[in-house]
């Protein structure tokens, strides 16, 4: 006896009929009593390898009472309940009103159910076999959708569903490798979306879902290598999203989304080695997002213009991925270690995008440990972001150099490889100016020309002046951008450490009264007014090789007369020497002590002499730089925000 698939069962006396004629399987008979009493219909306890007649049920008599019979029998309001049997045939749905909730369980359904549009209490297919998966596209559930422990070969589809309880698939093995294993873009649902322990060979979509509730992915293993494993654009979910101990392989996507809780993605696995591990690109959560103790990590996090409410990291957990792109990325409390390395480092890895240079990233943590009193971190973060950002216009000055040196040399090759060096440019920088006319010089063989072989060359040779010209003037602004900065950062920090120019002003005095000393013990300074110059009493000691240090002697108090008596000196009131006082009249040009109005060094008495009298122009020139740069960083002439 053979059991064919049944034609469409609309009425009481075609199941009569069947029976009558004996074409109901046991299994069937079980459904129909269990149907009319409201109760399970326990066909077997476990999923059916093989179709036989005492688990078979066919799909035309199961759809007849999920619809609710008809009105010589009527299925109870607690809808259909299902235990270990083997649905034969198309099980079809679409665009029904089901009598109550539908349950399988350890369920073998051989083709793919089709349930569009289906409108129904509540639909549990758990610890099932779908051969070729289920197409539920915008079924309404008043309950819940439940696919715990079940296995598709197929996709599963809830495209614009609406769910009123959560969506359970935990504890699933979901197949359609390189396709859609799960497939709800637009879904909304009431409650959560469970997806723990679930392993998914294809993407998961919940693009454009509304999820009132929680999305939980916790330990699952969802794997699609050339696409999207996750893939949750512009999903609104108001509660938490779990993904931790999870496994991906394949891009993770939260691009433009909303979490109205915690993005949890702590000791999870995300791989995707040739492209985004996880894009979070316009990610707003509201809460908070946990990126800590991060098992593994191959590929690229984009986090570019996500706004999250807590970060909770480590520095561990960054340096795993192969790339990091934190532009525009804010966070309102930090939560992570402050170790200002560690961060530089991880600014470091994320401020570079597609070759630039994004000062945003440095900004942001500097204002919110300025906001949490740590200060001092944050000016040297933005320090260390004025270095950076200064290295990367250097970075691409040379890059312009270079491509206006690969023009020149283009230029200059024989016509027969000319034509590759062009492609190849154009290749580089699809779009340029300086390129476009380049190419325009050297028109192709059998072109026509609208201009004589002479123009052509006159404007070549002023095509390769122009690009020299460019080349020199930006090697020049290179090398002193580099001198500017070095003594900006020295001298302030960037405006950032104004209190280096005192350390500064104190390192030029120190040298300053070092030199001065030497001087002046040696015998190397003289006075610099030029009545005492030519003096007798100065002319005297000066001119006298017995005395070693004549400044010294002359403007003591006391010296001794050639018949050894203790005489007055001529200089005792002229402004007593001070090596420090000094320095500091020769470093601060905003004060004067009278020292360097006073005294200057010789270069004729000896090295020392010689040496000050050179060495305190550069003081002076120094001490003016440091003090003008140092006032303006205090009076906020230099800004530093």
């Amino acid at each position: 006896m053979t059991y064919d698939d049944l034609h469409m069962i609309t009425h009481w006396a075609q199941v009569v009929q069947l029976r009558d004629d004996d074409l109901l399987t046991p299994a069937e008979l079980v459904l129909i009593n269990a149907a009319s009493r409201g109760e399970t219909a326990n066909i077997s306890q476990r999923v059916p390898n093989h179709k036989a007649p005492h688990v078979l049920i066919r799909a035309a008599l199961l759809r007849y009472l999920i619809l609710g019979g008809c009105k010589d029998f009527q299925t109870q309001p607690s809808g259909i309940t299902v235990n270990g049997a083997w649905i034969g045939g198309l099980l079809d749905l679409r665009f029904t009103r089901a009598h109550g909730p539908i349950d399988f369980f350890n369920c073998h359904l051989a083709q793919r159910a089709e349930l569009v549009q289906l409108r129904a209490d509540g639909l549990a297919i758990v610890n099932c076999i779908l051969v070729d998966g289920i197409n539920a596209s915008r079924v309404q559930v008043s309950g819940n959708v439940t696919l715990n422990g079940s296995r598709s070969d197929g996709k599963i589809s809830l495209s614009g569903s609406e769910i009123g309880g959560h969506l359970s698939c935990v504890h699933a093995t979901l197949r359609n490798p390189g396709r859609s294993a799960i497939k709800a873009q637009g879904m909304s649902v009431s409650s959560s979306v469970l997806l723990e322990g679930t392993v998914a060979e294809g993407m998961v979509s919940l693009l454009g879902a509304r999820i009132d509730g929680q999305l939980v992915c916790i330990g699952s293993d969802l794997s699609n290598p050339a696409g999207h494993a996750l893939q949750a654009q512009s999903a609104r979910i108001q509660g938490d999203v779990l993904c931790c101990y999870a496994n991906s392989t394949g891009e993770v996507s939260f691009l433009g989304a909303e979490i109205g809780g915690v993005l949890d993605c702590s000791h999870g696995t995300l791989r995707n080695p040739d492209g985004l591990a996880l894009n979070a690109q316009r990610l707003v959560v509201r809460e908070g997002f946990v990126w800590r103790r991060i098992k593994g990590l191959t590929g690229t996090v984009d986090l570019t213009s996500a706004h999250v409410g807590d970060l909770w990291d480590d520095h561990e957990s960054w340096v795993k991925t192969d790339g990091l792109f934190l532009s525009g990325f804010i966070y309102d409390i930090l939560h992570g270690g402050i170790d200002v390395g560690e961060r530089l480092a991880w600014l470091k890895k994320g401020a570079i995008s597609r070759r630039e240079f994004y000062p945003q990233p440095y900004e942001q943590l500097a204002k919110l440990l300025r906001d949490t009193g740590h200060k001092s971190d944050a000016r040297d973060i933005m320090v260390a972001k004025e270095k950076e950002q200064r290295r990367a216009s250097r970075t691409r000055w040379r890059r312009e150099r270079q491509w206006r040196r690969d023009l020149v040399a283009a230029g200059q090759l024989p016509d027969s490889d000319r034509a590759d060096a062009f492609a190849k440019l154009s290749a580089r920088r699809p779009v340029d100016e300086e390129l476009a006319r380049l190419v325009m010089l050297f028109p192709p063989d059998g072109a026509p020309s609208f201009t004589d072989a002479l123009t052509l060359q006159l404007a070549r040779q002023q095509f390769r002046a122009e690009q020299n010209s460019y080349i020199l003037r930006k090697k020049l602004r290179s090398i002193g951008s580099v001198i500017a900065d070095r003594i900006f950062g020295l001298v302030v920090g960037y405006g950032h450490r104004p209190e280096r120019s005192f350390y500064v002003l104190i390192t030029l005095i120190a040298i300053g009264w070092f030199l001065a000393d030497r001087a002046w013990k040696e015998g190397d300074f003289a006075p610099t007014i030029g009545p005492v110059l030519m003096s007798p009493g100065w002319q005297a000691l000066a001119t006298d090789v017995r005395v070693q240090n004549p400044a010294q002697v002359w403007s003591d108090k006391y010296m001794l007369a050639p018949d050894g008596a203790t005489v007055l000196t001529e200089g005792r009131d002229y402004e007593t020497f001070h090596p420090l006082a000094y320095a500091v009249d020769v470093v601060v040009p905003i004060i004067s002590l009278g020292q360097e109005a006073s005294w200057a060094p010789s270069t004729t008495r000896g090295p020392w002499g010689w040496w000050l009298w050179w060495i305190r122009w550069l003081l002076t020139a120094f001490g003016w730089i440091v003090t003008a740069i140092g006032a303006a960083a205090v009076t906020g002439v230099i800004r530093r925000d």
